[in-house]
């Protein structure tokens, strides 16, 4: 387990390395090209020796796919990762994915398997949260199922957000790093999010990336999975 600069966890474990989706903003590329933690980022793979992390008795919100997308985890990965969870709930795990029809499918697949329709009456308990990733507004129109939270994080564009299976919170941040063709958001996306989340009662977290752009409307609300100290 490895404490994180990442303001929204605690922590990450990571038992899958790469991604295929091909965000130019990636920066698990970038960190796997100076430590090569995967041979090809394009093709994930399984580090079952990370799954003894989940196991430290302090607890934690920990960030379960900081180096992947859960979506594109194998069924047996998804399936021993989750046993560590149901084994370790001194903590709170938080999922994020930009394939959520596929998760979802991956998640009944697993209930069904057990003979449970619903998987947290499976698993009997809720430490475990899942998000989907929304950077633009083609990402939000395939973003309608239930989950946890949105992370609209680089905002790329104005979002408008699904409004059938809106979450609880939604964490929004910039693209950071100096990278060609970096996108700098308008305040006015921004305030348009929170002017959803509002609607919705939802809690709203932004990043330090917009501490300077927002000045006085610089918010961050209380996420459902922090540890109280």
């Amino acid at each position: 387990m490895r404490n994180t600069k990442i303001e929204t966890f605690d922590a990450t474990i990571n038992c899958v390395y790469g991604c295929p989706n091909n965000c130019e903003y990636c920066y698990g590329n970038v960190l796997n090209k100076r430590f090569h933690f995967c041979k090809d980022w394009k093709v994930p793979e399984w580090k079952p020796e990370h799954l003894k992390e989940f196991y430290s008795k302090n607890p934690r919100s920990i960030f379960i796919d900081s180096m992947s997308d859960i979506g594109t985890w194998e069924q047996e990965w998804i399936e021993q990762v989750i046993n560590a969870i149901v084994a370790n709930q001194q903590h709170k795990y938080i999922a994020l994915t930009k394939r959520p029809a596929v998760l979802s499918n991956k998640l009944i697949a697993i209930t069904n398997k057990r003979g449970n329709r619903d998987f947290y009456s499976l698993y009997g308990h809720r430490n475990l949260f899942f998000g989907i990733s929304i950077t633009t507004q083609a990402q939000a129109d395939r973003a309608d199922y239930s989950v946890d939270f949105y992370s609209v994080e680089p905002i790329l564009e104005s979002i408008t957000l699904p409004w059938r299976s809106f979450p609880k919170v939604i964490i929004i941040g910039a693209e950071t790093g100096n990278g060609k063709g970096k996108v700098i958001p308008q305040k006015k996306w921004i305030d348009y999010l929170v002017r959803q989340a509002d609607e919705h009662h939802s809690a709203v977290f932004m990043k330090e990336s917009l501490r300077q752009l927002m000045g006085d409307d610089f918010r961050q609300d209380k996420l459902p999975w922090d540890i109280e100290r």
